[in-house]
């Protein structure tokens, strides 16, 4: 039998993201309107995605009652955040410092059931496969928006738990080696820029 990543395997299942998550679409707007002086909140939105990380957030103070209303958006360790308006391929996995934080307008916040591992499903998310589910079934009529209905019915691959936690571990080892070649060629490239000058002015 297959389904939208090939061949499923025995003992595998294929669902729907619905059936192994509860999925949250970001607050509207007017629950995010800034006050001078409140109750501040993390706010994380597509620009603070990265690479499947949160790398950034903007800090918003709104009143008290307001975020009181934000409960059910924020984040708690384990949970993923992804795009619904904008770029889509934008997708990240909450650490503990995370918690807390609220997820954006322009944001899904996915809490996987026990069932499914959180590491797992991040890196599902980018499989090309699934990538190519979510451009097609977005609308484009001004910018990429991919709606709560639509995301409901992404088919999910679940392995049993012990495949799902070595897939995660695999790939989350990979991603950790990227990472750290990432900053290796930032910091080469800030220490070319900052030796070129001084090697001219020393000629």
């Amino acid at each position: 039998m297959n389904g939208l990543t090939g061949p499923i395997p025995d003992g595998w299942q294929e669902t729907t993201l619905a059936d192994v998550c509860e999925i949250v679409a970001g607050p509207s707007g007017g629950m995010i309107r800034p006050v001078e002086e409140g109750v501040p909140i993390e706010v994380v939105a597509p620009k603070h995605l990265l690479h499947g990380r949160i790398v950034d957030r903007s800090t918003v103070f709104v009143t008290r009652d307001a975020s009181m209303r934000l409960e059910r958006y924020r984040l708690a360790p384990g949970d993923l955040i992804c795009v619904r308006t904008g770029d889509l391929d934008k997708y990240a996995l909450a650490g503990r410092e995370h918690d807390g934080w609220v997820a954006g307008t322009a944001c899904f916040r996915l809490r996987p059931a026990p069932s499914v591992d959180s590491l797992y499903l991040l890196h599902y998310l980018g499989h090309p496969a699934v990538r190519d589910w979510i451009a097609r079934h977005a609308s484009t009529a001004t910018v990429p928006t991919l709606t709560l209905g639509t995301l409901r019915t992404l088919p999910v691959l679940v392995p049993p738990s012990a495949t799902q936690a070595k897939i995660g571990n695999i790939m989350g080892a990979l991603d950790h080696k990227i990472a750290l070649h990432r900053e290796i060629v930032q910091c080469t490239e800030q220490l070319r820029h900052t030796l070129l000058p001084l090697l001219l002015r020393n000629q």
